[in-house]
């Protein structure tokens, strides 16, 4: 089914019983939980970036941001590749300053984040970092993407937080529209041996129309909240 057809299914109804029917769909957003997972393109330590279908490629990759937002995520124990399990402590939000601990988390450590004494630089037990990873997590679709194309998600490391604010605040001043208006080259810093990507303008959005009519989309897949089950039951 086009994304076309499924937009015009809502279109169908009247205003009115759409605003009525936005908390139902909040609702059944919640109860279902995250449905991600093959969407993600990863970063691997050799910088490398990892594709869901498991090609990899060097980059730079050029992408359109479609949407972004801000993820906390606390792990008390020490990270291990072999087990994936989901954060103790997590908070997703449009807002960095705002972010709240989700009440679903198994172990909220703080009424909010800003008093978090795990969000603070020094509590990290590996060094002077934070013991929460603050990431930008952004939605983004190739340049050459049709409406059946996939909408990928990409994670930024602690260290690559501030070059992604200033890369959209560039946009946002010197272009005067918003990130997903241009499309942007995402690479790692040749100067450093671990994996922190740096952005920059490329040109404008050829599919600029199409980009806007998913953001909805990308908005929905960004605010998912990890499945707790697996910490829940252990608990």
């Amino acid at each position: 089914m086009s994304n076309d057809l499924i937009q015009n299914i809502g279109n169908t109804l009247p205003v009115s019983m759409r605003e009525q029917m936005a908390e139902a769909v909040a609702a059944d957003l919640a109860r279902i939980g995250s449905t991600g997972g093959k969407d993600s393109i990863r970063i691997t330590q050799d910088k490398k970036f990892l594709f869901p279908d498991e090609t990899s490629s060097d980059g730079p990759l050029e992408l359109i941001l479609v949407d972004f937002v801000y993820r906390n995520e606390y792990y008390p124990g020490a990270y291990n590749r072999k087990e994936i399990v989901p954060p103790t402590c997590f908070a997703v939000g449009p807002h960095q300053a705002s972010l709240v601990p989700l009440e679903k988390s198994p172990k909220v450590q703080a009424e909010s984040c800003s008093v978090c004494q795990w969000d603070k630089y020094g509590s990290s037990p590996q060094g002077e970092g934070k013991a929460c990873k603050n990431t930008v997590f952004m939605a983004v679709l190739q340049p050459d993407a049709t409406e059946d194309s996939p909408l990928y998600v990409i994670k930024t490391s602690p260290t690559g937080i501030s070059y992604v604010n200033k890369h959209i605040a560039k946009i946002l001043r010197q272009v005067n529209l918003p990130a997903y208006a241009v499309i942007t080259k995402m690479f790692f810093d040749p100067n450093i041996s671990y994996p922190s990507l740096r952005f920059e303008i490329v040109s404008p959005n050829p599919i600029l129309e199409l980009t806007m009519q998913r953001r909805d989309e990308a908005r929905a897949r960004l605010l998912q909240e990890p499945d707790f089950s697996v910490l829940t039951a252990a608990a």
